[in-house]
């Protein structure tokens, strides 16, 4: 058994340092891509600056793209988690605190606007004369014996 379980050891030992290799692999394919494409469309946009001016840009945001990538793998590969998102946690609980207040802050004028609507008809609800009063009580189910 335990000779199995050395074997299982080695195969995800391997798998990790396969991942590995791919991940340099790929940070330095991403980094050559990334400058030589930058460099050469910076280039370009200076022989053209108005034509090939978002070319930069766009390959900019590409390599930077690629950058994230590949540290958020990284990343994942070295055990670390990701940072929680505390600007836009902070941005829904002030946005929630902002429309509780709104609802708050509006719900007696609206109470008050309804109450002013019911209110202008003073007559009581009541039933016709010929109306029916309601059914008794019948269990749908026969009681338990």
């Amino acid at each position: 058994m335990s000779n199995e379980w050395k074997k299982r050891r080695r195969r995800a030992q391997s798998v990790a340092e396969e991942a590995w290799e791919h991940l340099v692999s790929a940070l330095d394919s991403a980094r050559t891509f990334g400058g030589s494409m930058k460099d050469r469309a910076s280039d370009l946009a200076g022989e053209a600056s108005d034509r090939y001016s978002t070319a930069s840009d766009r390959v900019g945001s590409a390599s930077t793209e690629a950058w994230k990538r590949a540290n958020l793998a990284l990343d994942a590969l070295s055990g670390r988690r990701p940072r929680k998102p505390w600007g836009w946690i902070a941005v829904a609980v002030l946005g929630g605190v902002a429309v509780g207040w709104a609802a708050a802050a509006s719900a007696p004028k609206a109470i008050q606007a309804a109450s002013a609507r019911l209110g202008a008809n003073d007559e009581p609800d009541h039933l016709p004369s010929s109306a029916e009063p309601p059914a008794p009580y019948e269990p749908v189910f026969p009681p338990p014996n």
